[in-house]
C-alpha cells in the first residue's frame, strides 16, 4: 500500500474540550496530518490549533449528522475521530452513511457502544452475564425518594457512596455520599464536597432529569487505562493512575505495567467488540482489587500523556483507519514513568 501524502481528520466536536490541544500535539506528531475541527462555541481555543474550523450544531439535532458528511466531502476527510460522549451514538447509527462518501470512522459497532457509553448498562451487563470482572455495588434512581432509599440500603454494608448520572462523562453530577461530614473545609481546596444524604436531598428535585447510579465509594487506587482496538481485539494498551484530578481530568499519574487490569481490559473489549481508541476506569476496593467504573469507548481527555510515554493513541488510531502499518512490535512504554499536565494560554482573533 502506497502510503498517504496528506491525511485529514476532522474532529467533528470538542475543539473546546480540555483534551482536544493534547490529541493535536499528538496528530502532529505525522507532518501529513491536517486537522478540521468542530465546536458549537463559535470561539473555542481550540479554533486556532485546527487547520480549519465549522461551527457545528449540537450533536443531538437532526442536521449534525448531515453537517458532518457534508463536510466529509467538500474537504474529502480521510478519518472521523471523535472525542466527545454525546456524539458517539449518532455517529455510531450512520457510520455506513458517513463512509458512502469515503471517510473512515473511527468508533465502535452501535449494540456494543450503547452498553459501554451507560454505566448502568454496563455493570449491569457484566452480574447478567456473570462474567470475571469486579463491579461496585450499585442502584439506580429517578427522583428524590428512590435516591434515598436506595443510599439507605447501600449504606447498610458500605460508609461511604457516590453517585453520577448513567450517562454522564467528566466529573459532571458527581457527588460523594457520606455519614458524617468533616469540618477541614478552611484548609483544603475547593473541590468536589462530600455531603451527608440530608444535604443532597435537600437540594435535589423531586423527580431527576437523567437516572443516577448510586454506588458503594471505593477507597483504593484509581486508574485509566487507555487502549487501541480492532473489532473487539486490543492491540495497545496503557494503565495509569490518576494521582490528580481537576475537573474530571487527570493532570498527573503514573504508567503501570498492571496485568490484572489489562486482562480485565482485554475481556470487557472483546465482550463488547469495541473499536477504535476507548478509555476504561478502575478504581481499587480496601483489598486493592480493581473494580470497573465506566468504559469511555473514545479518546479520553488525558490519552495524549501517552504520548510521552512511548504510545501514540490518537496517532495509531488514525493510522489504523486507513489501513497503514502501525509498528506495534516497536512500541517501548516507558513503564513507571510519571506524567504532569499544565494549561496554555492562547489568543483567538474573530
Amino acid at each position: 500500500m502506497t502510503a498517504k501524502t496528506t491525511i485529514k481528520v476532522f474532529i467533528p466536536s470538542g475543539a473546546g474540550a480540555p483534551g482536544f490541544a493534547g490529541i493535536v500535539r499528538c496528530l502532529r506528531k505525522d507532518s501529513r496530518i491536517e486537522i478540521f475541527a468542530g465546536d458549537t462555541n463559535p470561539n473555542p481555543y481550540g479554533k486556532v490549533l485546527a487547520n480549519e474550523f465549522f461551527v457545528m450544531p449540537p450533536s443531538s439535532d437532526d442536521q449534525y449528522i448531515d453537517k458532518v458528511i457534508q463536510i466529509c466531502k467538500d474537504k474529502h476527510i480521510d478519518v472521523v475521530l471523535p472525542i466527545t460522549t454525546r456524539e458517539l451514538v449518532p455517529l455510531s447509527m450512520h457510520k455506513s452513511q458517513i463512509e458512502s462518501v469515503g471517510t473512515k470512522v473511527l468508533i465502535s459497532d452501535l449494540e456494543g457502544l450503547e452498553i459501554a457509553n451507560n454505566k448502568g448498562r454496563l455493570l449491569h451487563h457484566q452480574i447478567k452475564n456473570e462474567t470475571d470482572i469486579p463491579v461496585p455495588d450499585f442502584g439506580f434512581a429517578m427522583g428524590k425518594v428512590g435516591f434515598t432509599e436506595m443510599a439507605k440500603s447501600l449504606f447498610e454494608a458500605h460508609e461511604t457512596l457516590c453517585f453520577k448520572p448513567v450517562e454522564g462523562n467528566g466529573s459532571r453530577g458527581f457527588g460523594i455520599i457520606v455519614q458524617e461530614v468533616s469540618n477541614d473545609f478552611l484548609t483544603e481546596k475547593a473541590g468536589i464536597l462530600p455531603m451527608t444524604l440530608k444535604e443532597w436531598t435537600s437540594r435535589m428535585p423531586k423527580e431527576f432529569e437523567d437516572l443516577l447510579m448510586i454506588s458503594a465509594y471505593l477507597p483504593g487506587v484509581e486508574y485509566s487505562v487507555d487502549l487501541l482496538c480492532d473489532h473487539g481485539k486490543v492491540l495497545a494498551c496503557v494503565p495509569r493512575t490518576r494521582d490528580k484530578m481537576i475537573g474530571g481530568i487527570s493532570v498527573a499519574g503514573t504508567f503501570e505495567n498492571n496485568f490484572t487490569l489489562k486482562a480485565f481490559c482485554m475481556s470487557l473489549v472483546n465482550q463488547l467488540n469495541l473499536h477504535g481508541p476507548i478509555g476504561i476506569q478502575w478504581k481499587e476496593d480496601v483489598q486493592g482489587m480493581p473494580h470497573l467504573l465506566e468504559i469511555n469507548p473514545r479518546l479520553q481527555g488525558t490519552t495524549s500523556a501517552c504520548e510521552l510515554a512511548g504510545v501514540n493513541f490518537p496517532l495509531l488510531a488514525v493510522k489504523m483507519a486507513i489501513g497503514e502499518d502501525l509498528e506495534l512490535a516497536n512500541l517501548k512504554v516507558k513503564w513507571g514513568s510519571k506524567f504532569v499536565r499544565h494549561w496554555e494560554d492562547n489568543i483567538i482573533i474573530n
